[in-house]
């Protein structure tokens, strides 16, 4: 008896651990839907970065949450369901998580519309990484035109994904307090 006790007396009930794993398995859930959009004929397969407007706002928010490595299997998965050049999404995300951490003071700090531009950077950025890497693999370049709508469907819809989440975040924050 004494032995099942100190077992319990050690263990961290405090750990990150499961709300990494919740935040990794709605990430690919967003992924997911990601690709489900693609299949739509709205979208011609150029689905919105969903999975970008998330882990911009939980980077922002809530840094520990997400390490790199939720950052990694979320672009890994979203481009081996999209058939992209395996990796090019990921390092793309990974290097933009890298960035974002040294500024993220600065971006807990500003404005929605400092937030906006600074998405809109970071959208356009992970856009021209993957083009980049594309050009340089196939020696040839995309269709611009299905990227622009891309970025500009994710653009439109991040003040949206943004204000959920932040409702969302609010909800959870007064419910635990009331608990």
């Amino acid at each position: 008896m004494k032995d099942q006790q100190s077992y319990f007396e050690k263990a961290d009930f405090q750990s990150n651990l499961p709300k990494q794993f919740l935040v990794m398995f709605f990430s690919i859930v967003l992924v997911l839907l990601e690709v489900g959009l693609a299949q739509w004929p709205f979208f011609f397969g150029a689905s919105p970065f969903l999975s970008l407007i998330f882990m911009y706002f939980i980077l922002i928010y809530h840094d520990e949450l997400m390490p790199i490595i939720t950052v990694f299997i979320m672009g890994l998965v979203a481009d081996l369901l999209m058939s992209d050049i395996l990796g090019g999404r990921a390092t793309a995300m990974m290097l933009l998580s890298y960035a974002m951490r040294i500024g993220i003071l600065r971006l807990q700090q500003s404005e929605f519309m400092d937030l906006w531009l600074g998405f809109a950077v970071s959208c356009a950025a992970v856009t021209l990484f993957q083009l980049i890497v594309f050009s340089l693999i196939n020696l040839a370049l995309p269709s611009l035109t299905s990227l622009l709508f891309q970025v500009g469907v994710t653009l439109i819809l991040f003040p949206i994904g943004f204000v959920i989440m932040f409702s969302v975040q609010r909800l959870l924050q007064t419910l635990q307090v009331t608990r």
